[in-house]
């Protein structure tokens, strides 16, 4: 049998693209194994054999095809984005394992021919390493990804919504995580708070609660838990919420000043019942040797802390 000429081959691949597009897969197949005997090493007709074999469930072939292409030309897109919508299809073995690797490599090639689709494939990747809980990997790919839109100019929402994703991704397993992953996780709430539309707002306030809630799980972040807890009670004076963190947080590490003892009695003065404000004034009065007025204040603030289940405080005294 002669061999094909190089017209005979492209005719062949276009009968082989025409049959994928009339969903004739298996015809798809024909034409592209015509080729190969041919051509061994066509990269289009073992991208259309992983496309048919995809759509005959056939993932095994599928991947090898796809594979074989990417080995013959790794610069080209179509393999590799054929072999990322296999991957997120169907539950191949080896998706977990390939699928970083393989979104990896579409950025690469995106970079610089395609932004918009770069950002998709790099949400996709965030989402695969949160599932796995790989927390560095999320805070540093979705921080590039911050960083590419701010360089294409993204505005003041965008970005907001971008930094606020990130406190929401790195905030669940945060015991668990190394420090450049929370120093990341810092930095996103932060940021996020600058750029909320308005301040003071719902939405700011409640960012400031979780950020507040986040860093007192850190004992040694106290000059941040205390920048953070100040900047809150400036923006609302009137909210308990970050007067309690700070009073906690002074009675706990026993270092009640003057200023502490400031707060305590701003937290009294806005609920005369608040457990960690009755408390500090008592620490500061045993501190001071004000014995009557500690008694009558810890008591006081023992029952309401019971009452709000405190036990941090309980297990101090």
């Amino acid at each position: 049998m002669h061999g094909m000429s190089s017209k005979e081959v492209k005719t062949a691949l276009k009968s082989a693209r025409d049959a994928i597009r009339n969903k004739e897969y298996k015809e798809a197949l024909k034409h592209c194994k015509t080729v190969l005997k041919q051509e061994k090493n066509n990269y289009n007709a073992w991208v259309f054999i992983g496309v048919a074999a995809a759509e005959l469930e056939q993932p095994d072939q599928a991947q090898g095809a796809y594979k074989k292409a990417t080995e013959l030309d790794p610069e080209q897109l179509l393999a590799w984005q054929g072999l990322a919508s296999l991957y997120e299809k169907c539950n191949h073995e080896n998706a977990k394992g390939d699928l970083p690797g393989v979104y990896q490599k579409l950025l690469d090639l995106y970079e610089s021919v395609d932004k918009q689709k770069w950002c998709d494939v790099c949400k996709k990747l965030v989402d695969l390493h949160h599932q796995e809980k790989r927390h560095l990997e999320v805070a540093r790919t979705w921080s590039k990804l911050i960083k590419t839109r701010q360089e294409d100019g993204a505005d003041k929402q965008e970005l907001y919504e971008l930094w606020r994703k990130l406190t929401q991704l790195l905030a669940e397993e945060i015991e668990d995580q190394d420090n450049e992953t929370q120093q990341m996780l810092w930095t996103a709430f932060e940021n996020a708070l600058d750029l909320v539309a308005s301040i003071p707002s719902e939405e700011h306030r409640v960012l400031y609660q979780r950020f507040l809630q986040c860093l007192s799980k850190f004992p040694h972040e106290t000059t941040r838990l205390k920048k953070a807890c100040e900047g809150m009670i400036n923006i609302y004076p009137t909210i308990q919420y970050p007067l309690e963190v700070i009073c906690l947080y002074l009675i706990e590490s026993g270092s009640l000043t003057d200023e502490g003892q400031q707060y305590c009695c701003k937290l009294v003065e806005l609920n005369s019942k608040s457990g960690p404000g009755l408390i500090g004034l008592g620490v500061k009065a045993l501190q001071d040797k004000k014995y009557e007025d500690a008694v009558s204040h810890l008591t006081e603030g023992n029952v309401q802390s019971v009452v709000f289940g405190m036990t941090t405080i309980l297990a101090f005294l």
